[in-house]
């Protein structure tokens, strides 16, 4: 038995399938079959049901496969605890998180971490809101949704703030709203990638009262990068980020309407499968994006 097996176990049933598990691990399917029919007469144990179309865990498959996500992040830590500099810190490390944030920290982030963490690969994983409740076959998530799994740790980062937005352009045609219930007679571009898609826009008034205003407009979108760029393109108001629109602010395609009205919070959390457990690349990666988020964005992490 060898830790290359069990890697391979653990993929295969992350990916719940052999043509999937291959494809990642760079790997024939009759190799990585092989490898793992090996591993179950190495522990005479059947681990896997293999059905027509579907694989999954026997009991004690399942039982192995927590087993060797010990074994295998164990003998990570153990390396990587040998070093004691940034290029000693290496490894694969795959990050999910939705698309306009990876947009985002690609633009910024990124490209300086790398450079940094010289022997560090950084997969980004782009998801939809969904899977960010089950942290799919990923290290580490950047979420503004609670997962649904109650084994995985929510890390709360900052608090994520939400303004409207509109182009100069469409002020001027429409006007500026004064007041957040003004905003029921404007083009407003919803967002539908969400639990409920949205028909409404919450708000905390000036005297500190919740209150909610209806939104209608010609165009909706699933994407935050989409909304910003109608917007920006006269196509209404949006509800965007303020830490995803300071481009376009700059540069004067974008105008915050309404700011002395509070509206959407939401707590941006990094989730991780164990907070007790977690590799030095996985902390690596934590400790310098909370440093890039205070130094180059004022952000105040928790």
């Amino acid at each position: 038995m060898d830790l290359d097996s069990l890697r391979m176990f653990i993929t295969v049933a992350e990916k719940g399938s052999f043509v999937s598990a291959a494809r990642q691990l760079g790997v024939t399917q009759p190799t990585l079959s092989r490898k793992i029919k090996l591993l179950e007469e190495q522990l005479n144990l059947k681990l896997l049901h293999r059905g027509n179309r579907e694989l999954s865990l026997t009991p004690q498959g399942k039982k192995i496969f927590k087993t060797s996500l010990a074994v295998t992040q164990a003998w990570d830590r153990g390396l990587e605890s040998l070093g004691n500099n940034e290029q000693d810190v290496k490894g694969k490390l795959r990050l999910g998180l939705l698309h306009p944030m990876a947009r985002w920290l690609s633009e910024s982030f990124i490209t300086d971490f790398l450079k940094r963490y010289p022997n560090i690969q950084l997969d980004l994983v782009t998801l939809t809101p969904k899977q960010l409740l089950s942290m799919p076959d990923c290290d580490l998530m950047i979420s503004p949704i609670m997962p649904e799994d109650q084994s995985l740790v929510a890390i709360k980062i900052f608090e994520c703030n939400f303004c409207c937005y509109a182009s100069p352009d469409y002020l001027n045609t429409f006007g500026i709203p004064q007041t957040p219930t003004q905003l029921s007679n404007h083009l407003c571009i919803a967002n539908i990638n969400c639990p409920n898609a949205e028909k409404n826009w919450p708000y905390i008034d000036i005297d500190g009262t919740e209150k909610s205003v209806d939104i209608s407009g010609r165009v909706t979108s699933d994407s935050m990068d989409i909304a910003r760029l109608l917007a920006a393109n006269g196509l209404g108001i949006a509800l965007l980020p303020e830490l995803q629109v300071t481009e376009l602010v700059n540069e004067h395609k974008l105008v915050q309407v309404l700011s002395e009205y509070r509206f959407k919070r939401v707590d941006m959390n990094i989730i991780v499968r164990s907070r007790d457990h977690m590799t030095q690349r996985v902390k690596a990666f934590i400790d310098a994006y909370k440093a890039f988020l205070t130094e180059h964005r004022g952000v105040q992490y928790l």
